[in-house]
C-alpha cells in the first residue's frame, strides 16, 4: 500500500470548475498499481509554493489532496515531502461533474 485510504466516499470538489475528484478511487487505484505510480521527493517549501486547489494550471504541479498536510509539515519543519505526480489521463477517470 502507497497510500492510506481515508473514508470510502471521500472527493475533493472544486466548485469554481463544476468538478469533483473521487479521491478514494483514486487512492485505491494508486495502491492497486503501484508500478504506475512513482514516488519522488521534493522540498516542502517548494511544493507550497507551486500548489493550490483553487486553480488548475495543466503546465504546473497540483497537490489534489493535502495541502492541509503541507502547511502541517511545513509547520513541524519538515524540509522534505514525498509526492506522486499523477497526469491528467491517470486523473480523468476519477473526474466527475459536480452541481
Amino acid at each position: 500500500m502507497i497510500i492510506d485510504k481515508g473514508v470510502d466516499d471521500e472527493v475533493l470538489v472544486l466548485q469554481t470548475f463544476g468538478i469533483q475528484i473521487d479521491i478514494a478511487a483514486l487512492i485505491e487505484e494508486i495502491n492497486s498499481n503501484s508500478d504506475q505510480f512513482l514516488i519522488h521527493e521534493c522540498e516542502t517549501e517548494i511544493l507550497l509554493g507551486i500548489n493550490r486547489t483553487d486553480g488548475i494550471n495543466v503546465e504546473v504541479l497540483r497537490v489534489i489532496d493535502g495541502n492541509h498536510r503541507l502547511l502541517k509539515r511545513q509547520e513541524l519543519g519538515r524540509k522534505m515531502t514525498n509526492y506522486i505526480p499523477i497526469n491528467g489521463s491517470q486523473l480523468d477517470p476519477f473526474v466527475s461533474e459536480f452541481s
